[in-house]
């Protein structure tokens, strides 16, 4: 699933070929179950920005001050393409029409969605990069409430609180801060502050390295192809995917695959106990599945 950096990286490529191009309608392909998007006027431009996991897309009526917002989330494989009129994009879900050719929202497995908003979404965080002193303050102030007295591995997860932050980023700076997952997210929020700042250097430094080619997803910019960039995402990536590192299936029902350091396989189960909260590893995982 893209994460915060590769939503940044989608703001910047729609805003790089929107620039100084005027759109003319807005087609939905009716394959997919989202709502058409109606606005009331046809010329218009378009200005990107992101939040965590969200897109938000600015239209604005040409010569005129009228604007309507259009928030987006890109599933398990969104991704906008600029496409030249006459040519068919595969998987194309949504279309920006302009006089000579279209951008693209590409969405092979189809979990993106699109609706017409004020702002943001409410039951989101501050992203930790661009709001960063939001995003400390919105998770000291709550750290009362029970989500936080699950394990950290699950809570960073939770875009209530890491808005952006997915599975490898998670594992990435588990891996780094190397405390044990399984430890109360209070717990390891209050005695590794360093958390914080890990929160805003991984996903930074995975947008700066043009993000990660996540299974259907596919960088706009195609920094894939260059070989220094793709040598250096190898050495970012320390813990996710990585053969050497211990996994299990994730939580909230996903089933997604967690890696973490293997070296926390092996604390013994009083230990285990007490960072989990649960009676032993085997009800730990029995209960993420």
């Amino acid at each position: 699933m893209p994460e915060l950096a590769e939503l940044r990286l989608t703001a910047d490529y729609i805003n790089q070929e929107s620039q100084n191009r005027v759109f003319t309608a807005i087609k939905k392909n009716p394959v997919h179950k989202g709502k058409e998007v109606e606005i009331p006027f046809s010329g218009f431009t378009i200005a990107a920005e992101s939040r965590g996991k969200e897109i938000l897309l600015t239209l604005t009526q040409v010569n005129s001050p009228h604007q309507v917002k259009l928030l987006m989330t890109m599933g398990m494989s969104g991704y906008f393409k600029w496409v030249d009129t006459g040519v068919l994009s595969k998987h194309s879900h949504l279309r920006f029409q302009s006089e000579n050719g279209s951008l693209d929202f590409v969405d092979v497995r189809r979990f993106g969605k699109w609706k017409l908003v004020e702002g943001w979404s409410d039951n989101r965080g501050p992203d930790p990069t661009l709001q960063f002193q939001d995003f400390i303050r919105n998770i000291k102030n709550n750290l009362h409430k029970k989500d936080f007295d699950k394990p950290i591995c699950e809570v960073l997860m939770n875009q209530k609180w890491f808005n952006g932050i997915g599975n490898y980023l998670r594992a990435e700076i588990l891996y780094r801060m190397d405390i044990n997952p399984f430890m109360s997210a209070r717990e390891a929020l209050t005695k590794h502050t360093g958390i914080y700042s890990l929160c805003r250097t991984i996903p930074e430094t995975a947008y700066l390295l043009g993000g990660g080619e996540l299974k259907d997803w596919k960088n706009p910019f195609q920094f894939e192809t260059l070989e220094d960039v793709k040598f250096g995402w190898k050495e970012f990536m320390q813990c996710y995917g990585n053969p050497g590192m211990a996994t299990m299936i994730d939580n909230n029902g996903k089933g997604r695959r967690f890696w973490y350091n293997p070296k926390w396989q092996q604390i013994n189960e009083e230990t285990w106990c007490h960072y989990s909260g649960m009676p032993s590893p085997m009800a730990y995982e029995t209960r993420l599945k």
